[in-house]
């Protein structure tokens, strides 16, 4: 099925190619638009930059140059990307809550779990 709307997908941050790869095959498989970076720095940039802005985006907190919770903090101090929608994918035991995500799926992924959240956010 198809997903169109004014949104612009998906964007997966992960610093694991393999599951930016993963996610990506699968999401696009759902009719979803998918974009992928690997840290947070990345994200921001991509966020400065992409029109129509993404539905939802799925975040990893742990990774290299800028982390999950470092981007949440600067993605909410820009208007314009501060009320996207974050569906935190992780596999760390902190309290990701912390982040102010809307959800919160689990590594390894339950990838009926993650479709269900993705479909709160993207039309």
């Amino acid at each position: 099925m198809a997903h169109t709307g004014p949104c612009g997908g998906v964007l997966v941050v992960d610093d694991d190619a393999d599951i930016r790869d993963s996610l990506r095959e699968v999401l696009e498989d759902e009719g979803y638009e998918v974009a992928c970076v690997g840290n947070g720095r990345e994200a921001l940039d991509h966020l400065k930059a992409a029109s129509p802005r993404p539905c939802v985006i799925l975040l990893d907190l742990m990774m290299p140059v800028m982390d999950g919770w470092q981007f949440r903090k600067e993605q909410k101090q820009h208007p314009d990307i501060a009320d996207i929608p974050l569906v935190v994918i992780t596999a760390t035991g902190k309290r990701p809550v912390l982040v102010d995500a809307a959800e919160l799926v689990m590594k390894p992924l339950d990838l009926n779990r993650l479709f269900e959240a993705i479909e709160r956010y993207c039309p």
